[in-house]
């Protein structure tokens, strides 16, 4: 997932997103142009689609971070390569059972 500025509108989703070292505006999925910057892709929106009244200023969209920035998604590229020692990636992991030994299930001889 990737930087970007989400709101929610009558119209649709607007979204301002970060495509390398530029911005792109777009509309549900629809891209609208590409942009130097947030606030130029906000002000092109704005310009574009006044009928949306979308905010002024890009503090009142939703930001959601990139997802390297998130400790859990960084904790799971961490451990990725990891495997449990003495199991290999192809051995089956032994299932235990966890009914408790010398006592009989219910209504279960030991006799047939």
């Amino acid at each position: 997932m990737v930087s970007q500025y989400v709101f929610p509108s009558s119209r649709g989703l607007f979204r301002i997103v970060k495509h390398g070292h530029r911005w792109r505006s777009l509309l549900e999925a629809r891209e609208v142009a590409r942009h130097e910057s947030p606030e130029a892709a906000l002000v092109a929106l704005r310009e574009a689609w006044p009928q949306a009244r979308l905010p002024q200023a890009l503090s009142q969209w939703r930001y959601v971070a990139e997802a390297a920035s998130l400790p859990h998604v960084r904790l799971a590229r961490a451990t990725n390569g990891i495997r449990i020692i003495g199991i290999g990636p192809s051995q089956p992991r032994a299932r235990r059972s966890r009914r408790v030994w010398g006592r009989p299930s219910r209504d279960v001889t030991d006799h047939g």
